[in-house]
């Protein structure tokens, strides 16, 4: 679509969103049980009661051919779809959103009959996982009674209420999110919900996956009303995992089998219908031209969170060594089509800096002029950046390695691999340290590790104590510091 431009630089942008894909999967190949080959129990998901046993797989080979396979024929299908465009969009644009309580809203089905939604909760089969990411411990699929075992190991975060436990059910509850408030709560009361219009195109913007049944009910509910309001033929669909993420919906039916995705369903058996009649109502408010009631918003726990993420170390390259440096050269000739180049650069953790709109790599051809002309960048399939290292077990030293795999159509030429990144320092650049910090800090890498890990307690005790924290926020000196270095050139032929 941006032919002769690098990746993420074009103007055209295309968006593949999510819809209502909760018990959809790419592994077209299905569940297998990786140590005999033969299916895997229909029911729980298990082989010989173990979920780590069963996996699903394909298209490919492996996870990186599959997601060649699985990301070329979306994009096909978008291609095809896009020149077979005969429509175009046309008339109102309007919205309409509200936050909605879901721990606690009165729902009315279609029979008259009131019923309630619950406080946040997940189930058993929820620790299961699925087959195309199994969980830990003795759990798994389709699992409708506890465990006092493990119902005592929740409870020490919550316990629900036999009233909750009636609401839930038949989900047996493994943690009662709902209710869960250290240090924040879990899962949020109040979600939200929102429809846009744009012609006769409606968006339907949903907080959670919904499965693909779970889906068409909705879609069919919110039809029903637009047809009602004189829209003949309107095109509806759904966003998921819009604005906020409240795990999962199923329909009524699937929730009784409680498999992953209806263990994940959090506010109880009615979460559907809950959002269904929610949905209608403001379908109904913006063909009405009127405004939408809205409970409350949720807190703003933004400068609350607590990440369990590991804290980006202070970086170290080695005695008389420089970041960004060649530790493996590339060979001096490879043959297009056929040969993977690859070269291993000095390097730092790339959480430093993510490069957002820019690359850790770029493979560069020599043109006429002697100037160097990016071809690849991290973008392109044909590229991969590995980071290795950066543990206390390696002392802190890291390498990127990066390979190529040489299309058939690239160009004859010289070439060379070039590693973008950032480092991390102390409070001075490694340089300035480099001249004046103590021989043990070099010399000795438990030394090396001590800096380390003595800034990584600073931090920590930053973050709960305030004052330190603004202390160490005020201070001038660099933390973080680019580097880029390139590997020697080589030369790309035919066979």
């Amino acid at each position: 679509m941006n032919p002769g431009i690098l990746p993420g630089q074009g103007s055209f942008v295309a968006a593949f969103a999510s819809t209502n894909l909760g018990d959809v999967s790419p592994n077209t190949a299905g569940p297998r049980c990786i140590d005999t080959g033969k299916p895997c129990d229909l029911v729980t998901s298990t082989c010989g009661g173990n979920t780590n046993l069963c996996i699903a797989s394909g298209p490919g080979k492996n996870m990186l051919e599959s997601a060649e396979i699985i990301g070329r024929k979306q994009f096909e299908k978008a291609i095809e779809l896009m020149e077979a465009e005969s429509e175009q969009l046309e008339g109102t644009v309007s919205y309409r959103h509200s936050f909605v309580d879901m721990s606690n809203l009165t729902v009315t089905l279609s029979d008259g009959t009131e019923v309630q939604t619950c406080p946040a909760a997940l189930g058993y089969a929820f620790a299961g996982g699925t087959t195309d990411g199994p969980g830990q411990f003795p759990f798994h699929q389709s699992t409708n009674t506890s465990n006092p075992f493990w119902n005592m190991i929740s409870g020490f975060l919550s316990i629900p209420t036999q009233k909750q436990v009636d609401c839930q059910a038949p989900k047996p509850i493994l943690l009662n999110t709902g209710e869960v408030k250290l240090p924040y709560s879990w899962d949020p009361k109040s979600v939200p919900v929102s429809i846009f219009r744009i012609g006769s195109f409606f968006i339907l913007n949903v907080p959670a996956e919904l499965t693909t049944m779970a889906g068409r009910r909705l879609r069919k509910a919110v039809r029903s009303i637009l047809e009602n309001r004189g829209i003949d033929d309107p095109y509806i669909t759904i966003a998921g995992l819009a604005n906020s993420y409240t795990h999962y919906v199923t329909t009524f039916e699937e929730y009784a089998g409680q498999r992953y995705e209806a263990a994940s369903t959090l506010y109880g058996p009615h979460t559907l219908a809950g959002y269904i009649q929610e949905f209608e109502r403001i379908t109904s408010d913006l063909m009405d031209d009127r405004e939408s009631s809205s409970d409350p918003p949720p807190k703003d726990l933004g400068d609350k969170q607590v990440s369990l993420i590991p804290p980006r170390a202070v970086d170290t390259v080695g005695f008389a060594r420089t970041f960004g440096s060649v530790a493996v050269q590339p060979k001096d000739s490879y043959v297009r089509g056929r040969d993977t180049a690859s070269a291993s650069f000095r390097s730092a953790n790339p959480r430093h800096n993510q490069r957002i709109e820019g690359s850790f790599l770029t493979i560069d051809l020599l043109s006429d002029d002697g100037n160097w002309e990016t071809r690849y960048v991290d973008g392109d399939w044909c590229t991969r950046f590995f980071w290795n290292g950066g543990d206390i077990d390696s002392y802190g030293v890291s390498f990127a390695e990066i390979s190529w795999d040489i299309p058939d159509d690239a160009e004859q030429g010289i070439y060379r691999i070039c590693n973008f990144g950032t480092r991390k320092t102390m409070i001075a650049n490694v340089e300035w340290m480099l001249a004046h910090a103590p021989g043990w800090w070099l010399l000795d890498a438990f030394g090396s590790m001590f800096v380390g890990i003595t800034i990584e307690v600073i931090r920590t005790v930053a973050y709960f104590y305030e004052p330190l924290s603004d202390f160490l926020s005020n201070l001038s000196f660099p933390r973080e510091a680019e580097f880029s270095r390139c590997s020697k050139s080589f030369l790309v032929r035919t066979g």
